[in-house]
């Protein structure tokens, strides 16, 4: 016999083997699929279905433990955020009472630096002996004048709290 192939092995036997047995897998998963979308219960015992059920709440747990943890962290995120904007609101309330005080002082500056103008024309109505510029030569005058009071024309700083 020469020439001729032995066949070392049938590979079709292997191969009904494996169909066999993904079939009978298949089979299994069907009917475990039925049992978890409740299509197919009644030959179902009740210690499997009392099993089925603990897993059930099991995951439900699980589910409800997930569901409360996101829950606490964006609980925990808007607490932050507040937080956040609250103090942004007061950086903001301090700058704008920065921001009157400067405006304030502004003012004030401005009306300081109209005075002299003002006292010029004061002084400038009364006569004077000697250097027209002194202000003391006033306390020598005052029997020929009548009294002159001053009034503030700035507002008021003291109820603010700057």
């Amino acid at each position: 016999m020469t020439g001729t192939c032995i066949p070392e092995h049938d590979s079709r036997e292997q191969l009904f083997g494996e169909l066999a047995m993904l079939r009978k897998e298949t089979l299994h998963l069907q009917s475990n699929m039925r049992r978890y979308t409740c299509e197919d219960m009644s030959p179902i015992p009740f210690e499997e279905l009392d099993a089925i059920e603990q897993q059930l709440e099991r995951s439900v747990n699980k589910v409800r433990d997930r569901k409360n943890q996101l829950l606490h962290q964006q609980l925990e995120n808007l607490r932050r955020k507040e937080r956040m904007l609250e103090e942004e609101s007061s950086n903001m309330y301090r700058w704008a009472r920065i921001q009157e005080h400067r405006a304030a002082l502004g003012y004030q500056q401005a009306a300081i630096e109209v005075r002299p103008a003002e006292h010029q024309q004061v002084l400038d109505q009364f006569p004077f002996c000697g250097e027209p510029s002194s202000v003391l030569q006033l306390s020598n005058i005052t029997h020929q004048i009548d009294p002159y009071h001053l009034q503030l024309a700035q507002p008021s700083l003291q109820g603010s709290n700057v």
